[in-house]
């Protein structure tokens, strides 16, 4: 602020480094070309502000500790700026704790600045510390010294705010003027003092010179503030002094890994990052060990900020003695109007799909515990042919072949897609690759059963539903519990009366071992993309009608980004009026059965029990349905598949697959914003 209101030549005196670069420029590329640059840069907006705090009102997908609505301090110019609403990364933000109001938290990044120069100092427990310059910083270094055990003396030219240092906590107060060292001196026992911050900002290195004349023989010198380094070297060496200058906000600062890309620092090795100092004086507040309060000399709506800023860069007999806020209104995110999720228009297959005569002949990518369990033994009894499997580990192949007696073992994938005696491919791999396999796989004719999810992002699902409504081949998911007998059952029973219906779907789903791979988002997804997809499908199944609006909250581990939340509540409403719900739990007791489906008509309900039993209330009374044993749907799924290819026509249609995988994107996109999303697919129309 201060730099701005002055003239050219005073800045030049201001910031001779960059002078230097205008000169050496002007060498390079000629006075005029030079001159036009600096006042295109003299005339550029800048960002105003580096510490703030408020309302968290959506995070990315990769953030794991924030959920929307937390209140969090931030810090960092260009970030933390004097804004309505800022984009701050995960590491210059920290979650403010209960207690603490927004108004002391947004002084977090400045207590920083003060919290890593004690740091700096190494102060101990019963050390005499002098604080030179009581300003903004030097007033909270003085309370958090007091906090740490610290005997703290403060200085500065002006009176008042010595006096305030004193009684933020300071045992003595002076006023710097004639003989303040002597004076000082003679309060402490001639002493002096194991370590000096200066606080100060000045344009000579007075205060500089004073701090290494109070410190004791082989004491700490800090330099905070804004003062030309100019020291005589015999102050220095007589007493054998340590100087240090203070880098802003502590360890990462200036680092753009850490900054700007979320690298942290291993606390083995570097214990306080600038983070971890954000989030300790947050917690000294909340402790009540330092009271920030009464440095907070005014809130001013945002509409009076010229003022205000014009109050900072005045005489300095008319500036505040302690910090401005601004104000700005809570930001309005519509209860309804979320966001939403738009695939493009996709051409229309042109005809059917090209059907192929039994048997089916199956390639198999990913020989997994759920393929050799689940799928392999389904195609068997479809009466499918097993030609080649490929992917995953060489053993596991070779373990699959021996198992199911398939015709060949592929190298490779690529070579399972390429193989011209294969009509349909079954994907079985880990997440992160169904979405492209699934495209080479259409994109070479052929027939694809694709294991859940589809895609991991909406760009993913968009390229293969592209490539699927252009295929020869067709495209199924392993949505399996819409071919329940059980659940077609109870499909049939609330469909009778033809209208709106709600349901509730209950998961008691487990926990996954931390290192899991499905938490890992880059591999897995998240829980939520590749498990909750199964009950987002089954009750688009139930209603018989598009997913419209999806809203979902819910938590997990602090050290989890929110797409691998895995406690969630989400509500659906579909298109024709239905709802539905969605609570899907990690926590809770494992000897709860899985899942529970109630769902509700006009004058008739029904309850599926883990697909081991379903009842049924209507206008005749309790029905029971129990078969021998518990079935969701796999066999069945599995033969549809295999009829559909034989008939050219997909088991379920693609629009339905587009619907329920882009509702299921956009329950990561709720937990994300904290908003509802809209979804909305060309492909419907």
């Amino acid at each position: 602020m201060a730099l701005s209101k002055k003239s050219l030549l005073a800045k030049a005196r201001e910031r001779p480094d960059l002078a230097r670069q205008v000169i050496e420029r002007a060498r390079a590329d000629g006075i005029r070309t030079t001159q036009q640059a600096v006042r295109r840069k003299l005339g550029e907006a800048v960002a105003i502000g580096y510490s703030s705090a408020g309302e968290v009102v959506e995070v990315g997908p990769a953030v794991a500790g924030f959920d929307v609505g937390d209140a969090v301090a931030c810090a960092g110019v260009g970030h933390a700026n004097h804004a309505e609403i800022v984009s701050v990364p995960i590491n210059l933000c920290a979650k403010v704790p209960a207690g603490v109001p927004l108004e002391t938290a947004s002084l977090t990044a400045v207590a920083s600045i003060a919290l890593h120069a004690i740091r700096l100092a190494d102060v101990r427990i019963g050390e005499h510390v002098a604080v030179v310059g009581c300003g903004l910083v030097g007033q909270i270094a003085v309370r958090l010294l007091t906090a740490a055990g610290a005997d703290v003396i403060a200085l500065d030219v002006d009176p008042a705010r010595a006096e305030r240092a004193r009684a933020g906590g300071a045992s003595a107060a002076f006023v710097v003027g004639n003989d303040v060292v002597g004076r000082v001196r003679t309060a402490t026992d001639g002493r002096g003092f194991d370590a000096v911050l200066v606080t100060a900002a000045a344009s000579s290195p007075d205060p500089l010179v004073t701090a290494a004349e109070l410190a004791r023989d082989r004491g700490t010198v800090v330099l905070v503030g804004d003062v030309p380094v100019d020291l005589p070297r015999s102050l220095l060496y007589e007493k054998e002094l340590a100087f240090r200058v203070s880098r802003s906000y502590g360890p990462g600062r200036y680092d753009r890994a850490y900054e700007e890309r979320g690298l942290d620092y291993p606390i083995g090795y570097v214990r306080w990052t600038e983070k971890r100092n954000m989030e300790a004086v947050l917690a000294l507040q909340a402790d009540g060990r330092i009271d920030l309060r009464d440095l907070v000399e005014e809130v001013v709506p945002v509409e009076d900020a010229a003022e205000a800023y014009d109050r900072l860069a005045g005489p300095a007999d008319d500036r505040p003695q302690g910090a401005l806020l601004l104000a700005y209104d809570r930001v309005a995110t519509p209860a309804r109007d979320g966001l939403t999720l738009t695939l493009p228009e996709s051409p229309r297959r042109p005809g059917a799909s090209s059907a192929r005569p039994a048997p089916v002949r199956i390639g198999l990518i990913g020989p997994g515990n759920f393929a050799s369990n689940v799928l392999l033994p389904a195609f068997v009894r479809a009466g499918a042919s097993l030609e080649l499997v490929g992917g995953g580990s060489g053993p596991s192949a070779e373990a699959t072949n021996r198992e199911f007696n398939f015709a060949r073992v592929a190298p490779s994938p690529a070579e399972v897609v390429a193989d011209e005696s294969i009509d349909a491919v079954v994907i079985a791999t880990r997440h992160a690759t169904h979405a492209e396999l699934t495209i080479q796989a259409l994109e070479a004719g052929k027939h694809v059963f694709c294991e859940k999810p589809l895609a991991l992002t909406p760009d993913e699902l968009e390229s293969v539903l592209a490539a699927a409504a252009t295929a020869r081949g067709i495209l199924a998911v392993g949505f399996n519990r819409r071919f329940s007998p059980l659940l077609r059952e109870l499909r049939e029973f609330l469909a009778e009366p033809k209208g709106r219906i709600a349901a509730a779907y209950r998961v008691s789903a487990g926990r996954l071992e931390e290192g899991h791979w499905t938490h890992d988002l880059d591999e897995g997804g998240g829980r939520i993309l590749g498990e909750a997809c199964h009950f987002v499908d089954s009750l688009r199944f139930l209603a018989g009608a598009d997913v419209a609006v999806v809203h979902a909250t819910g938590y997990g581990a602090a050290e989890r980004p929110v797409q691998a939340r895995d406690n969630v509540a989400v509500d659906l409403t579909f298109v024709d009026g239905s709802i539905g719900s969605i609570l899907y739990v990690a926590d809770g007791s494992p000897a709860l059965p899985k899942e529970r489906l109630e769902g509700y008509a006009s004058n008739r309900s029904g309850i599926l029990h883990d697909y081991r039993s379903l009842e049924l209330f209507g206008p005749a009374g309790k029905r029971r349905v129990r078969p021998r044993r518990r079935d969701k749907g796999h066999a069945q799924e599995v033969d549809a598949f295999v009829r559909a290819v034989e008939s050219g026509e997909p088991p379920v249609p693609l629009d339905e697959v587009a619907n329920v995988s882009l509702a299921t994107l956009a329950v990561v996109e709720s937990l994300r914003t904290g908003r509802p999303v809209r979804l909305e697919s060309d492909l419907s129309r």
